[in-house]
């Protein structure tokens, strides 16, 4: 059985997440491609779906996707105390959002148990917290993990409400299952 701690909560989860997010992708593309025409290219479908949104005042698709992105790495960095890497939001394609995910994942991989394990009560702040903070366990749970899982959630719903063909297993990415 393996321990349960800050960094086996956050961290592979979240890696895992942006592995099922990126064939999530896969599927889309594979529908931008199948409505393609002579006259509507794959690219016009595709980019139609990266600006798609579920409602007027939340982001479009790209923009979920960069904040899964966003979440997973500065979240992992500000619980390991260390820098995150920088990530322009240029993407315009789906296989530039595979790319972004892939970074992420690669980012989250560099980060040890040991970097996370014991820093519960490490002091987390954002800009926009004004001279309040989080211990490390509050954000990630009360903060991180709902926000990261928010935008993944939305972007899965996004390409749902645009025919792409997923359901839970895509959003789950698979359980470890066991022979009994």
């Amino acid at each position: 059985m393996q321990e349960t701690n800050l960094y086996t909560m956050i961290i592979p989860p979240m890696t895992k997440a942006m592995g099922a997010l990126s064939k999530i992708l896969d599927k889309a593309a594979a529908h931008a491609t199948a409505k393609a025409t002579e006259r509507r290219p794959a690219s016009y479908f595709e980019e139609r779906l990266l600006q798609s949104q579920l409602i007027f005042d939340q982001f479009p698709l790209v923009m979920q996707i960069q904040r899964v992105s966003d979440n997973a790495k500065n979240g992992a960095a500000r619980l390991a105390g260390i820098e995150p890497p920088t990530m322009e939001d240029n993407e315009k394609t789906v296989a530039a959002l595979k790319a972004r995910l892939q970074r992420t994942s690669a980012f989250l991989d560099t980060i040890k148990p040991e970097q996370v394990i014991g820093r519960e009560d490490a002091r987390v702040t954002l800009p926009y917290w004004k001279d309040k903070h989080l211990s490390a366990f509050d954000y990630a749970t009360e903060y991180l993990m709902p926000n990261f899982y928010f935008h993944y959630a939305t972007a899965y719903s996004i390409l749902r409400a645009n025919g792409i063909e997923i359901g839970k297993n895509d959003y789950i990415g698979g359980l470890p299952l066991k022979d009994s």
